[in-house]
């Protein structure tokens, strides 16, 4: 297949199959591969897909939308919608054979009256207080109701550590515990109980419990030990001009400087999932294995650096824009340098850049918005 943009995430299958096999070493329990956000911009249908041939077989996404798209591609494998889906909705739900988060009485009952089976998981409240159930008395008899219900399964029971620190993990967890067991004691059984993310996967092996739910960590951009990152970001040189001194670029006018420089406009900008904040010589990109400043205001669509120190710089020359070579920014240096979230930077990688999947270097699927 002929690629139809030169700016390109690369996805590395070898990298993702050494980090399924780190992220298990530490669980030694079932794996629940978290792949919202299009699996942090990965590719989300492909990277199921793959993780699948890898042996992980339990999935979760943020939203209903996210779960149909991947049935479409896999049939197999069991995927949970970790967020709400409103009422009207969760026979959609049941349709595509996606198991999904539980925090109410009421929505228990609207699939239970479906009469299809549909597979659960009820979410805890430990202290994030975003979604669940408090884990108190009256949380307790609901889920006792819960289970009374006829067609529907209970698979699981989970919660989600908030990562403050410590002590504050550490309460959470005996929240969770001290519930699940009272739960065990009334004979409210389930098969996977799980807390722990990728993060609360390395810290705290006591935690692992039935399943754990790496997400980051797959992707190798948490900066846990022994992990390597799956994508890098890469372009070419579309155009160079030469710019007189005292001249500024792009809109605005911006960054002029005291002397004739050479400007490589590049075919990728802010709409691409770029941050616009590493304008002005915040960030750069590497050239013919030097560092090349984006300079004046980063555009929707490109963005201008600085190449006037670069030998020989020429259209098409390949362009490191995060990861790929030893001077590129990595993804957390780039959301250290912007004030933002590393998984941020990552999943906002735009849909209309390709991505391009290869196994010891040899492309084996391109998926490219047509």
């Amino acid at each position: 297949m002929k690629l139809l943009r030169v700016t390109q995430a690369r996805i590395d299958l070898d990298a993702l199959q050494n980090n399924v096999e780190t992220v298990r070493a530490w669980a030694q329990t079932e794996l629940m591969a978290v792949v919202k956000a299009d699996a942090y911009g990965h590719g989300a249908p492909a990277m199921m897909h793959y993780m699948l041939g890898m042996g992980v077989r339990h999935f979760a996404v943020a939203s209903l939308n996210e779960a149909v798209e991947l049935r479409r591609r896999n049939p197999t494998g069991n995927v949970l919608i970790l967020g709400h889906t409103p009422d009207a909705l969760l026979p959609e739900v049941a349709a595509c054979g996606a198991a999904q988060t539980i925090f109410s009485l009421h929505q228990a009952e609207i699939l239970s009256a479906l009469g299809g089976g549909a597979k659960i998981h009820i979410k805890l409240d430990t202290g994030m207080h975003r979604l669940g159930f408090s884990p108190d008395e009256k949380s307790m008899e609901e889920v006792e109701r819960i289970f009374a219900l006829p067609g529907i399964e209970i698979e699981g029971i989970y919660s989600h550590l908030a990562l403050k620190d410590e002590e504050s993990d550490l309460r959470q967890f005996a929240l969770f515990t001290a519930f699940t067991e009272e739960m065990e004691k009334r004979g409210l059984h389930v098969r996977y109980r799980h807390i722990c993310d990728g993060i609360g996967n390395y810290r705290y092996p006591r935690m692992h419990l039935d399943m754990v739910r790496p997400g980051g960590a797959f992707y190798g951009f948490n900066e846990l030990p022994g992990l390597r990152p799956v994508m890098t970001l890469r372009s070419q040189v579309a155009s160079l001009c030469r710019v007189p001194a005292g001249e500024g670029v792009g809109y605005d006018l911006l960054d002029p400087a005291e002397h004739d420089r050479v400007i490589a406009t590049l075919p990728f900008g802010y709409s691409d999932g770029v941050p616009r904040n590493l304008s002005h010589g915040v960030g750069h990109v590497v050239i013919r294995g030097k560092r090349a400043p984006i300079v004046g205001l980063m555009c929707m669509d490109m963005c201008m650096v600085d190449v006037t120190d670069i030998e020989k710089v020429a259209e098409g020359d390949e362009v490191f824009v995060f990861g790929g070579h030893e001077l590129a920014l990595t993804f957390p240096q780039t959301a250290s340098l912007c004030n933002m979230n590393r998984n941020g930077v990552q999943s906002g990688i735009a849909r209309r850049v390709p991505r391009v999947y290869l196994r010891g270097g040899r492309v084996v699927e391109i998926r490219e918005l047509t």
